[in-house]
């Protein structure tokens, strides 16, 4: 199985009172990171702070118990990253850092190297960073959206979609012409009325990317600018006021050091870490004077950023639900106003052009379907050859993609769907109505690993990927488990001892209560803990027998041998 592992993307991760988490700080090597634990233990939990901080929506009940908000931060490394990505997301450097937080009344706040981003953003960003195979993915892959999607991720035909879903929408355009052109008078000027309402309504506002998350890091220092201004103040006070300032006194402290020191050359040393302290003490009274300078305690300049805030938060109910979708309905609103006051009353030439521009359509649907059905032939041998191995006595994987002339959608032409069979004498069915719980399970290890070597994304999360299957195949999950953390750096949460023992970095998660309240406490176990713990998992006993301390170690031996293919 061999192969140069990869770089290690997600390097450390901390969380903060994120559901019944109190405080974790984890780091993380390259390869394959297992995580373990006993049912109800927490494991999940992980998966869905760094979802969290990709992005994915959260609800308020996420901020742990008595806490005001919760937070997740993550350092990633840029190494291996496309330089378009990182160029577009302005990341420079071997690293980078992305912050989320979600306050109890379900707002969220995220940053980028400490600069405030959207939701949106950060999505975008976890969508090329992370993919993630969970039990809510089990039914995903079970919509045609979705394996229309892997389908053009695995052929790489995202810019033939894209020029498709470009003439697609040139077509939505022209429609809506043919339609202002049928409009009555009436008509036509009730809908321009009501446009130029909503239009003035936005850029009366005047928004901006980015503006929200500077607004809400700017709302505490003004509502608590008093108590910062006293509390700034009283710490400057204290270091260069009053009867023994403090750099006063290290000041002569250094005095007497430097006169020691000529004495005797063994206190150099004391003598030149004293003058540092003096150096930096000096800096944070100067940084201290500053900040309590530059803060606005003017009542008005509160209302001004809640009145901003509240301004915000109508327009993004109104036309949201991000500020990016008011910016973009601003947009819209231009082109169907434009497209209203400047209604051609020559019904040929714009059936003329819609007519074209279909014909273009079709082309370009045409053409994409053929490279899909190419693709999908591709996709069906190299799924069927992943899976295979994976326990089925018989199985059968086909990527069905039919089209109908004149069907246009948004996504092109082709309807796709997964045909699966795993019983010997049945025909091939839709896989969302064939397949059990443990065989949905092989079949997306065995997507995903025919997928990796077609895409970008050097993070892979499964969650429970082990769901429905015995040993046997757990021997087997793991093993194709461990050759995809070759090229990529995967996150594992199993309860199968079978797989936990391809680990490259072990962590155990436990339960606990802390100060009368449930917390999590996660462990990275050394190897001989990681021995003992497989052990745990094998016979379900907190302290094992002899015997399942040697089987542990037996599987582990085992796993070695099979990444040393």
């Amino acid at each position: 199985m061999g192969g140069a592992v990869n770089v290690c993307m997600l390097k450390r991760l901390e969380i903060k009172d994120f559901a019944i988490i109190d405080r974790l700080s984890l780091e993380f090597g390259p390869g394959l990171n297992v995580f373990t634990g006993e049912t109800g233990a927490g494991k999940s939990i992980i998966v869905e702070a760094i979802g969290f901080l990709l992005g994915e929506r959260a609800s308020s009940e996420l901020v742990r118990t008595g806490a005001s908000h919760a937070e997740v931060y993550g350092v990633f490394n840029s190494s291996g990253l496309p330089e378009k990505l990182l160029s577009s997301r302005g990341i420079v450097g071997p690293e980078f850092s992305v912050r989320r937080q979600l306050d109890s009344g379900g707002k969220t706040r995220g940053f980028l190297e400490g600069r405030p981003v959207t939701a949106a953003f950060l999505s975008e960003l976890g969508d090329a960073l992370v993919d993630f195979h969970g039990q809510n993915e089990h039914q995903s892959l079970m919509k045609p959206e979705v394996q229309l999607e892997l389908l053009d991720r695995y052929g790489r035909l995202e810019k033939e979609a894209a020029a498709y879903a470009d003439s697609f929408e040139k077509r939505r355009r022209l429609l809506e012409r043919v339609n202002a052109v049928s409009l009555s008078e009436d008509e036509r000027a009730r809908f321009l009325d009501l446009y130029r309402f909503q239009l003035r309504e936005i850029e009366a506002a005047g928004l901006k990317e980015g503006e929200e998350g500077e607004l809400q890091i700017l709302y505490p220092r003004l509502k608590n600018a008093q108590k910062l201004f006293t509390l700034s103040k009283q710490a400057y006070e204290r270091l260069s006021d009053g009867e023994t300032p403090a750099v006063a006194g290290l000041e002569k402290a250094l005095m007497d050091l430097e006169a020691l020191s000529e004495l005797d050359g063994t206190a150099a040393p004391m003598k030149e870490n004293l003058a540092q302290a003096v150096i930096a003490l000096k800096d944070i009274e100067d940084s201290l004077s500053r900040y309590s300078d530059g803060l606005d305690t003017d009542p008005a300049g509160l209302d001004a950023v809640l009145s901003r805030l509240d301004k915000i938060s109508v327009l993004k109910k109104k036309y949201g639900p991000e500020v990016s979708d008011v910016l973009n309905k601003a947009d819209e609103l231009k082109e169907k106003i434009n497209g209203l006051e400047n209604a051609s009353f020559d019904r040929k030439e714009l059936a003329a052009e819609l007519e074209k521009t279909e014909v273009r359509l079709a082309a370009l649907g045409s053409a994409l379907h053929s490279r899909r059905a190419a693709a999908a032939k591709k996709l069906s041998a190299a799924v069927l050859t992943q899976i295979s191995g994976l326990g089925f006595k018989e199985v059968r994987f086909f990527v069905a993609v039919e089209t109908e002339d004149g069907r246009f959608t948004a996504s092109g032409l082709d309807a796709v769907e997964f045909m699966f069979s795993a019983n010997p004498g049945y025909p091939l069915k839709p896989l969302k109505l064939t397949a059990s719980g443990g065989e949905m399970s092989r079949v997306m290890l065995g997507l995903k690993t025919a997928l990796a070597g077609n895409d970008n994304i050097p993070v892979q999360v499964f969650d429970e990927v082990d769901t429905g299957v015995g040993s046997t195949v757990a021997r087997l999950l793991g093993e194709k488990i461990a050759a995809l953390a070759d090229s990529k750096q995967l996150f594992c949460i199993t309860h199968m001892p079978q797989i936990a023992a391809f680990a490259g970095s072990h962590y155990y998660v436990e339960k606990n209560i802390k100060n009368g309240v449930s917390a999590i406490k996660v462990t990275k176990l050394d190897p001989e803990a990681s021995v003992f713990e497989i052990a745990r998992m094998l016979g379900g006993k907190t302290k094992s027998s002899d015997l399942g301390l040697k089987h542990a170690r037996e599987l582990i031996k085992e796993s070695r041998k099979q990444r040393s293919f």
